[in-house]
């Protein structure tokens, strides 16, 4: 599962800077849903917002979490080092678990806002 994660940081990594503007943009969506005109207080925009937040977040997780080259022991590694890099790929292993239920999470909320759009775009 590491190594899935880290070949998607990889390929993410040129587009990281779309993460922080997509997380921009559903944090000024909440703001504006929440603090703006009494036009724009629907459920709706509250969860549209808050699924654009959670995608961004989950690929900036992904992207900065993972980036960086797995932690490996060399051949010739004494027990302390490769103690130590048991514990950074346990701690990665558990990240990762982290971002798999976020992606569940956001996949959900995404499946969620789509028929509330739909059901809105009908009434």
């Amino acid at each position: 599962m590491l190594e899935f994660y880290h070949s998607l940081a990889l390929r993410l990594h040129p587009v990281r800077l779309l993460f922080w503007v997509l997380g921009a943009a559903g944090i000024a969506a909440l703001a504006a849903s929440l603090f703006g005109p009494e036009t724009w207080r629907e459920e709706i925009y509250n969860v549209l917002a808050m699924t654009v937040l959670l995608w961004a977040v989950l690929g900036g997780s992904i992207v900065h979490g993972f980036a960086a080259p797995l932690p490996e022991a060399a051949a010739g590694a004494g027990r302390a080092q490769r103690f130590w890099i048991g514990v950074q790929r346990a701690l990665l292993g558990l990240f990762a678990l982290f971002v798999s239920g976020l992606a569940l999470a956001v996949a959900f909320a995404t499946f969620r806002a789509a028929g509330m759009l739909l059901q809105f775009m009908g009434s």
